[in-house]
């Protein structure tokens, strides 16, 4: 999407806001590129002909990302949205993306579907806003894509990523959270979402909930409590919450944190490794205006961090 936000002090100068190109799951798919260069990431959405769109293309190959399945639209353009951020770093969001190019997807999909091939990929990784923008029937063909590229080989992750305003109702929200949670590997909820959803009030809630619908390799995000990590057979790493010295914008805080984790996991490092490494780089980017930071600014830490 098209991103508007303010100065890096906070502040709109005379009227004008920066742009840029973000959204959780690209914001996911350039940090797990960034740090672990060696997978291919390809991001999957629906674009439209306008000159922001082409935009966001030279974007994503600037990044490195591969750009095949960035589908055209020739009705629809490029969402935008709108970030909002009060002087402790926290953030809101305003939208412009009903009918957006990105909820015509599945019939851009299927469009390409007819003359090229889809090749499963080693992860899929999506979000509620995946299935949020999208009209019911739309959700189910998202995750019969993603079921069909499980059955391929694929393991999928999730990030349930709530945004109230985009569900009709709490009921609604949990109904299609479940659904990609049974199809889900590799879940990334916070705890925060939970207790309004489910009434989960504890890590050890979400796990047991979890463990319902299968097994699962469980990362639960609880704020001051830091992240706490579960697989079938129970809790098997604890981070203490680590805070940033200051925070700027915490507009990409979660979605660094599932890119960096899933791109460690993908490097054959463990749970306590990949939450560490995941840690580290959203405690980084919190620190930064927008949801990407400045390459240069990023590759230096992450010398550092490496070093």
């Amino acid at each position: 999407m098209l991103e508007l936000r303010q100065g890096a002090d906070g502040k709109s100068s005379a009227g004008r806001l920066n742009s840029g190109f973000a959204g959780d799951t690209l914001n996911a798919a350039i940090y797990a590129k960034r740090v672990n260069p060696e997978l291919e990431v390809s991001f999957l959405s629906g674009i439209g002909k306008d000159p922001y769109s082409q935009g966001f293309v030279e974007f994503c190959q600037q990044e490195f990302l591969n750009t095949e399945l960035l589908l055209r639209s020739k009705t629809a353009n490029l969402g935008i949205y709108a970030i909002d951020v009060d002087d402790k770093g926290e953030r809101s969001f305003y939208y412009w993306r009903k009918d957006s190019a990105a909820t015509q997807v599945i019939q851009l999909v299927n469009e390409y579907w007819i003359n090229h091939e889809l090749h499963a990929p080693t992860m899929v990784f999506f979000s509620g806003l995946s299935l949020g923008i999208l009209s019911d029937d739309d959700k189910q063909s998202l995750l019969n894509l993603i079921q069909y590229f499980k059955t391929q080989g694929s393991q999928v992750a999730f990030d349930p990523n709530y945004r109230a305003r985009m569900w009709s109702s709490k009921a609604h929200t949990v109904t299609w959270l479940t659904k990609a949670y049974v199809l889900s590997d590799v879940i990334l909820p916070g705890l925060d979402e939970h207790q309004a959803l489910f009434g989960h009030n504890s890590a050890q809630d979400v796990a047991d909930y979890m463990q319902s619908l299968g097994n699962k390799e469980l990362i639960v995000k609880c704020g001051l409590d830091g992240v706490l990590a579960f697989e079938p057979y129970g809790q098997v790493h604890h981070q203490a919450f680590n805070p940033a010295p200051v925070q700027v914008d915490s507009t990409a805080a979660g979605d660094s944190f599932a890119g960096t984790y899933l791109a460690t996991r993908l490097a054959n490092h463990s749970v306590a490794q990949a939450i560490k490494q995941a840690d580290s780089v959203a405690r980084f980017v919190v620190q930064h205006p927008g949801a990407i930071v400045e390459t240069s600014i990023f590759n230096a830490f992450l010398a550092k961090e490496m070093g």
